[in-house]
């Protein structure tokens, strides 16, 4: 064998020892990730639509439309409804670019508020019932058990001609969600991330 294919043999099992040894290395930080298992849910849909939803754990907010992580500093950083975020808390407040939103839970009664990118957001939670508005979209919803709200919803879109738009819709509470303290930021993401705006 000539020189020339010795030496690119040579390189090629080089690169492939290199390879094997970089994923052998990553191997046990993918094993020692700990796996997703929620602890609340949010679900909404909007009758004659499809619906959407949100599961959440301490760390993680996971859906169809939002992939959020909390980072050790107690921030929390990745995308929602296809914005790119990097959210600073505190006990009662989100921020970061294009966001803020404050949150609070007393006397059974949850408050969400403030602005996610220009969309208005005003959200309250209680023992009987979800009304608000997110964007150009309000809601009022009964609750017909404790994990579950039943109503109307009604939207407006912009345009000169459009009209408005109203149809039913029910919202679902799962586990965490549905408590008298739902764990906070995860309940206000998971909110953004499902309703309609």
């Amino acid at each position: 064998m000539s020189p020339a294919p010795r030496y690119a043999a040579h390189m090629r099992a080089l690169m492939a020892a290199s390879l094997a040894a970089a994923l052998l290395a990553s191997a046990p930080a993918f094993a020692q990730a700990p796996p997703f298992e929620p602890t609340g849910e949010v679900r909404f849909l909007g009758w004659g639509s499809t619906g959407s939803g949100a599961a959440f754990d301490a760390d993680r907010i996971i859906g169809p439309s939002v992939n959020l992580t909390r980072r050790e500093d107690g921030s929390w950083a990745g995308d929602l409804v296809g914005q790119n975020l990097d959210l600073q808390v505190s006990p009662k407040k989100l921020t970061g670019p294009n966001v803020n939103v404050g949150y609070e839970t007393k006397d059974g009664r949850t408050t969400i508020e403030g602005l996610f990118f220009g969309q208005r957001i005003r959200l309250e939670l209680d023992k009987k019932r979800l009304h608000g508005k997110v964007g150009v979209c309000s809601l009022d919803l009964s609750r017909k058990n404790p994990q579950f709200f039943q109503g109307e919803m009604g939207c407006t879109p912009s345009g000169r001609n459009a009209f408005p738009q109203t149809s039913r819709a029910s919202l679902q509470l799962i586990g965490e969600a549905g408590s008298d303290q739902p764990p906070m930021p995860q309940l206000a993401l998971a909110l953004i991330a499902i309703l309609p705006g």
